[in-house]
């Protein structure tokens, strides 16, 4: 079976962070997180793995020890339960892949537009 989801809005997920969540099953869930210039995400962990791109833009992940800068075409894993933070020089579009799917992120998805 193949789903197909059409483009949505932009959903706002905390001041300057705004996410797409684009296609999901019971083992991963693909989002598009656009992060304005100066955004940040706090320090967090999650039981997930996390795989991303960036797609356009630079911004920092920091964690309690280190801090490396990621650019377009960059990539990045961060393993399951390692804290992480996240600084937006400017403003960053990067697409996120959470394995398995992040509960508190699935609230926001929808059915799919098509299932053929």
């Amino acid at each position: 079976m193949v789903k197909v989801w059409r483009k949505t809005s932009w959903l706002n997920i905390r001041e300057k962070i705004s996410a797409i969540p684009l296609s999901y099953d019971g083992n991963c869930l693909l989002m598009l997180f656009k992060i304005k210039a100066g955004g940040e995400v706090p320090i967090h962990s999650h039981p997930q793995s996390q795989y991303g791109l960036v797609i356009s833009g630079r911004g920092f992940f920091a964690t309690r020890n280190n801090k490396i800068e990621v650019s377009e075409g960059d990539s990045y894993f961060i393993p399951a339960n390692e804290e992480h933070a996240f600084h937006a020089i400017e403003e960053v579009l990067v697409i996120d892949v959470f394995v398995p799917p992040r509960t508190d992120y699935m609230t926001l998805t929808r059915k799919p537009d098509i299932e053929v």
